[in-house]
């Protein structure tokens, strides 16, 4: 016969964990993730006035502990020549002809796989409780 014991000693200090969210930790490995597919798009976005490049940003909203959100976009207002890029679309779709045309030319195309990446630094918030000692000494 074979009997399973559940330790719950620590369930409520578990529960205080998740519930207060997201730390500082959490975050910067969110934006590294973020900041990593963003070199990637800018890596491969063809450079001929810059303003394309240009328009390219990065933006982290962390409204609080329980959310994080991160945007690339493309387009809209630069310092470059074209102001503003409004042929962000037609290049990331690879309509550009000139530039390879379909689909050579989705710049956006090394983000595609970026909700996997998360998954790394989200395991983490998730299972960095299973890791605490618990306060009354013993195993788990």
């Amino acid at each position: 016969m074979t009997e399973y014991e559940w330790d719950i000693r620590c369930a409520d200090m578990e529960l205080r964990r998740l519930q207060d969210g997201f730390t500082g930790y959490d975050q910067v490995n969110f934006a590294r993730v973020l900041l990593r597919n963003f070199g990637r798009v800018v890596q491969d976005v063809h450079i001929e006035t810059g303003s394309l490049l240009g328009s390219i940003k990065v933006d982290v909203d962390s409204s609080g502990d329980d959310k994080w959100e991160g945007h690339i976009s493309a387009g809209g207002s630069t310092a470059g020549v074209k102001n503003p890029v409004k042929y962000a679309v037609e290049e990331m779709r690879g309509k550009s002809l000139k530039h390879g045309g379909p689909p050579n030319h989705d710049y956006m195309r090394h983000t595609k796989d970026i909700d996997e990446e998360m998954m790394g630094p989200f395991g983490s918030f998730f299972s960095r409780g299973r890791r605490t000692p618990h306060p009354e000494g013993g195993a788990l």
